[in-house]
């Protein structure tokens, strides 16, 4: 954890969205750590449970059981500590609640340790052949994020540490969970779209529906001078967010997947007509 540096307002919220990074506000006045933080939030997967293992009392929404777990993206970068009490009716009243437990964390004696560079490697990539000792304990925070509306998505340390049938709202014995709320929400939409080889947009309901038109859809051959190009449908999840300084684009899988989150001025793709449709 570090102490506060300044409050959390909508202009700092705006800028953190668009750099990506989570940042939790405690009871006490203190952050928690934005890197651990932020981490952790970005390894968000859905929480693949069959139904039949959950308690018949827990007031998690039942999901059924996935072979393939998906990646998930909260566009909402500030949060704030509440009590239990208050977060169950945040919950019921259909708002988002983060769930988050700290856990230490030490590699036990004669544990393999990870791949690391030689000397010669060090120089090259560094400038020097220091070598950087790797951690032998630290802290790791399990997350868990509860929504009516788009389900119950956690990271593998909340897999590890909690069982899926917890009563996360019932009784008091949650003394090592932190229960989290959006300090500042801007409205969002989710989209998922396949631009398809010949640069037409296609946007789907949801993320099945837009792989299985990625899926339907042809490569395109197209001759540049003596060599053939094979050109590929590209697949693209994003969160288009309204802020106080304009409506922007988080791609978090597709040709921006790798950029700040940036504003959305027109057509994904200029010079080309975008046609759209909404495919189940």
């Amino acid at each position: 954890m570090m102490a506060m540096t300044a409050p959390f307002s909508k202009r700092l919220s705006e800028q953190w969205l668009l750099d990506r990074t989570y940042h939790a506000q405690l009871l006490n006045g203190e952050e928690l750590s934005v890197p651990d933080f932020t981490s952790a939030m970005k390894r968000l997967t859905d929480f693949d449970v069959p139904p039949s293992s959950q308690s018949s009392k827990s007031k998690l929404p039942e999901k059924v059981s996935l072979k393939k777990s998906t990646n998930f993206h909260v566009p909402l970068s500030t949060w704030r500590e509440i009590s239990q009490e208050e977060a169950c009716r945040t919950y019921q009243q259909g708002l988002p609640v983060l769930l988050l437990s700290e856990h230490a964390w030490k590699h036990p004696k004669g544990a393999a340790r990870s791949w690391d560079a030689n000397k010669n490697m060090r120089f090259i990539i560094s400038g020097n052949a220091q070598e950087h000792p790797e951690s032998d304990s630290g802290t790791g925070y399990a997350v868990c994020y509860l929504d009516l509306q788009r389900g119950v998505f956690s990271n593998a340390s909340w897999k590890k540490w909690f069982s899926p049938d917890l009563r996360i709202f019932e009784g008091s014995d949650h003394g090592d969970i932190t229960f989290l709320v959006p300090c500042i929400v801007f409205p969002s939409t989710t989209h998922y779209t396949v631009i398809a080889a010949d640069e037409q947009v296609y946007e789907y309901a949801d993320c099945a529906g837009a792989i299985r038109g990625f899926q339907a859809l042809p490569a395109r051959k197209v001759s540049n001078g003596s060599a053939i190009q094979t050109i590929f449908p590209q697949f693209c999840y994003y969160h288009e967010v309204t802020c106080p300084g304009g409506t922007y684009r988080l791609e978090f899988f597709g040709p921006r997947m790798d950029e700040q989150g940036y504003k959305v001025k027109g057509p994904i793709l200029s010079g080309r007509e975008r046609t759209q449709e909404i495919l189940v």
